[in-house]
């Protein structure tokens, strides 16, 4: 079986957040499951990748790459090398996996596989969630209707990683098949280790005796960080400390550190920029509780990431993953309200590192391996 995965900008471009993460993953997963994978992507987001490397085959984490020139590094991504070099690939190619939604670019690839007779799965990422839609609608409904839509409904499937973005989706009324697909995670690079996290702690100053709160990822409107400062007021009383480890993408990191400043809260929170992957295991382990409110989330890596290291996890219900942790110990899923988040936080205060026995339930369900050996089953179902 060989398949070709399509992604606008691929791994090392971390900064365009988490399906850069989960489709490199995949993409070893299914290297290591022995199917034959290239991916085909662009230099957005590397523009000190040596020119030499551009539109040449290199090998990444055993995964073939080809990084194609964009035609300019800031704006749209588009890229006429990519698409020159597309029917060479497609010769190749069983099926085609793509993640897209709203890039001109993956419209054209689209359109390349369909006259090339090439079946088509299309991950969805919440690209099409009614948070989604909000942002821009003027622009984006006419864009889908003309652009989009005509090519999700020749797919063969449309990938979704949750059933909350099954559900999401169903009022498009799209008539190709929707199948479920969990991000799949390096956890063998995760564990608990209490010893590790008081280490972490003390190198950072941070008190070891006092409940510490960690957000996790970019810092975006859409994680609905915004109600942390007012919640966090109510408890104030109570001793705390909260770590943020993210970029800020839109600007809520600044508005952030406002919010707390002026809630008195500034002296308890500490800002640090985003880590790869591997490096989050010392804060993981040094929380008691990872923090996510978000407004819309359609699935929640860092979630599924901290439980894994023992940390419990209070997220709001509109975290897609929220749903598959429903026996998971260690977690709290809360309506996005005020009042909810206060009374949950009192008691998560009484909670010392509630994920402890988090670490095996989430290996079994999450693993890279695991997730990849559902992908080859998708792929053969639909050849």
């Amino acid at each position: 079986m060989r398949v070709l995965h399509f992604l606008p900008v691929y791994a090392p471009a971390w900064q365009f957040g988490g399906p850069v993460l989960s489709v490199s993953r995949l993409c070893e997963g299914l290297v290591q499951e022995g199917i034959e994978v290239r991916v085909i992507t662009t230099n957005a987001g590397l523009p000190e990748m040596p020119a030499e490397q551009l539109g040449i085959p290199q090998m990444l984490n055993g995964v073939q790459v080809t990084y194609c020139p964009v035609d300019q590094q800031c704006g749209t991504i588009r890229s006429e090398a990519l698409l020159d070099g597309l029917p060479e690939q497609l010769a190749w190619a069983d099926l085609l996996h793509l993640s897209s939604i709203w890039q001109p670019l993956g419209c054209a690839v689209q359109r390349a596989a369909h006259a090339a007779g090439v079946p088509v799965v299309q991950t969805l990422r919440g690209a099409l969630s009614p948070y989604s839609w909000r942002r821009g609608w003027w622009k984006k409904v006419p864009y889908f209707l003309l652009k989009e839509r005509p090519l999700l409904q020749q797919a063969a499937a449309l990938h979704c990683t949750t059933e909350q973005e099954a559900r999401e989706i169903a009022w498009l009324r799209l008539q190709s098949p929707v199948k479920l697909l969990a991000n799949p995670l390096e956890l063998s690079q995760l564990f608990c280790d209490p010893a590790l996290g008081q280490a972490w702690r003390q190198q950072r100053g941070l008190p070891k005796d006092q409940p510490l709160f960690l957000v996790a990822g970019r810092l975006h409107h859409k994680k609905g960080l915004d109600l942390l400062p007012q919640v966090l007021k109510a408890i104030s009383h109570k001793p705390w400390q909260l770590m943020f480890i993210g970029q800020d993408d839109d600007g809520t990191g600044r508005r952030l550190r406002r919010a707390f400043s002026a809630a008195g809260l500034g002296e308890r929170c500490h800002w640090m920029d985003a880590l790869p992957a591997e490096e989050l295991l010392g804060p993981y382990n040094a929380a008691d509780w990872l923090l996510l409110p978000s407004r819309n989330e359609n699935f929640g890596n860092v979630v599924v990431e901290a439980l894994a290291c023992g940390c419990g996890v209070l997220i709001s219900d509109r975290v897609g993953v929220a749903e598959s942790l429903d026996c998971c110990p260690g977690v709290r899923v809360v309506q996005r309200t005020k009042a909810a988040w206060i009374e949950q936080l009192f008691q998560a205060l009484v909670s010392s590192r509630p994920g402890a026995g988090a670490e095996a339930w989430v290996k079994q369900r999450f693993s890279k391996q695991l997730i990849a050996r559902h992908a080859r089953e998708l792929y053969a179902g639909l050849l």
